[in-house]
């Protein structure tokens, strides 16, 4: 029954997938026209999400349609095609959400935007532009009685527009509720307990709705124009961002043929000192070349490692953290203020890794991650004598870490090799140029420090990827292509026994992801704020011949 009521809603979030007039607020003339539906939703929402125009649906569901990935998920919902599947849910929501004529057919002004307000509990509201009043009543009538069992209907005039309401035989409370606001080309729609607020929210005055919140509005202002929909958390309500954290978080999302990305802005509730390490630095040295070829993550921080001093800790994690304290280092004078802006880090997959023996455990102290992945991180350190030291403490502070380091000749060169319970840990050494070191296993230590003697080549990362992040402190790189060429690449060893059924299960799940290029993360500070930005790149598919016709509601 729950799920039932939240049908309406759906409409919404799904259309999150699919609008496409960026960076505009439509609406009527008058003071709600400038903030949109928006005016009409509470400042104490937990959550909210604003749209700002829903006609250009069709292209963008039409588009994913075509993807892969899409239609291999439709298979298994025991549908034949991606489109097949979207249609079925069209058809329960009662309006073809892919469609403009569809839409403005069920009475909605597609380009007057819409929205969504969660109000803790089962309590969610929504709101709409209205084309036609007398249309929209029918579509969502035609809604609560096949979806709802809801045929009974009501109006009346309320302060603030005219109701109209859906239930159940015998029942004392509507099952869905659709309140015209007065003056306006909207309606406000709520489904259960819902209901009761619609009259509230009609009535709102402007300096209590989500029109009026101020941290929303700088994010906004900070945040890129070219946006599809906004959702916003306030902070303070436990919900979803906690207590005593931020004021509140913003995300935009704008969806395009290759990528989807969603930008996050958050007011910054520290010092301004630290948000200082988030400041990308200039000139700084490309270190990424050096890093192996395979690598199909790669990371790279360009800010000030020397503002670090008071989020390494989180960074870390408790348990080293508590090792690094009781060890008696200093973090801030031996190691962050001795690094050069430009650490980067790769991660590949191991040649021989067992896929046949299952899930691991991410514990690290039962798994070790080097029998999946190699890693190799790079820095360039101010004072190579410093370095040098710190590196002759590591045995020594090793017990506390629950592992042994031990001091070893490669060639010539002197090495710090890692070992604990689970086998090889990080093994370090500091190059002649005075670069640190740090791999694993020991065959990519050897093979990066015989690699650091040669000039730098391009690096791991793709000339279709190199622009990601680029004016950030920090970018992550994870290019899922190379990731499946790398598993599909695998030795048969590598999948075990019977390990050709396995294998052939997997790859057929990695071709069928195939149009997923790559994930981007960038992080960085805009005025006094944090903000990161998370692109899922993709290498659609040509498009469909055929013509995607509306669902019957």
């Amino acid at each position: 029954m729950f799920r039932r009521a939240w049908l309406p809603t759906l409409l919404l979030v799904l259309a999150v997938a699919g609008c496409s007039r960026c960076g505009k607020e439509a609406g009527p003339a008058g003071s709600s026209a400038a903030a949109g539906p928006a005016r009409y939703l509470p400042r104490d929402a937990q959550a909210a999400v604003v749209i700002n125009d829903l006609g250009a649906l069709g292209e963008k569901l039409a588009r994913f349609q075509n993807l892969k990935v899409a239609s291999f998920a439709a298979q298994l919902q025991n549908f034949s095609s991606a489109e097949g599947y979207v249609s079925a849910v069209m058809r329960q929501v009662g309006v073809d959400l892919r469609s403009r004529q569809a839409l403005e057919a069920a009475g909605i002004a597609p380009e007057r935007g819409a929205a969504a307000a969660f109000l803790g509990g089962n309590r969610a509201v929504s709101i709409v532009g209205t084309k036609d009043a007398d249309k929209l009543k029918e579509t969502f009538g035609n809604f609560a009685r096949s979806r709802l069992g809801a045929s009974e209907q009501k109006e009346a005039s309320v302060d603030g527009g005219k109701l109209v309401t859906f239930s159940r035989p015998g029942s004392t409370e509507p099952a869905l509720g659709l309140l015209f606001l007065k003056g306006t080309d909207y309606a406000l729609l709520g489904a259960g307990a819902s209901v009761a607020t619609l009259g509230t929210l009609a009535t709102l005055p402007q300096e209590k709705s989500l029109a009026s919140e101020p941290v929303l509005a700088a994010s906004l202002q900070r945040l890129p124009k070219e946006r599809d929909f906004h959702v916003w958390l306030p902070g303070g309500t436990g919900f979803l961002v906690p207590a005593g954290t931020v004021q509140g978080i913003t995300f935009t999302g704008r969806i395009e043929e290759r990528a989807v990305t969603v930008h996050a802005d958050a007011p910054w509730p520290d010092t301004q000192a630290s948000l200082a390490a988030l400041d990308p630095m200039k000139d700084v040295a490309d270190l990424s070349g050096a890093l192996p070829a395979d690598s199909f993550l790669v990371a790279r921080f360009r800010g000030d490692p020397s503002h670090l001093d008071g989020a390494w800790p989180y960074l870390l994690g408790g348990y080293l953290t508590r090792a690094v304290q009781k060890s008696g280092l200093d973090m801030k004078g031996e190691v962050l203020d001795n690094f050069k802006p430009g650490i980067v880090l790769g991660m590949s997959l191991s040649p021989t890794v067992n896929l046949g023996a299952g899930m691991p455990s991410l514990d690290l102290r039962r798994t070790n991650p080097f029998r999946f992945v190699h890693l190799v991180a790079l820095a360039d350190t101010e004072d190579a004598a410093k370095t040098q030291a710190t590196l002759e403490k590591l045995p020594a502070m090793a017990e506390d870490f629950g592992a042994k380091v031990e001091p070893s000749d490669l060639k010539g060169q002197k090495v710090y090799l890692t070992s604990y319970r689970a086998g090889e840990g990080a093994h370090f050494a500091l190059a002649p140029n005075g670069r640190l070191v740090v791999a694993a296993p020991r065959a990519r230590l050897e093979a990066t420090l015989a690699s650091l003697a040669k000039p730098s080549g391009e690096g791991p990362v793709a000339a279709d990827l190199k622009d990601a992040g680029k004016d950030a402190a920090f970018v992550a790189v994870l290019d899922l292509k190379r990731l499946s060429d790398a598993v599909k690449n695998l030795p048969s060893e590598a999948w075990g026994i019977g390990g050709f059924a396995i294998k052939a299960t997997t790859v057929r799940w990695l071709e069928a992801t195939d149009d997923l290029r790559a994930v981007t993360l960038a992080v960085s500070r805009k005025e006094k704020a944090l903000q990161a930005e998370l692109s899922l790149r993709l290498t659609p598919a040509p498009p469909a011949s055929t013509t995607t016709q509306p669902a019957t509601p």
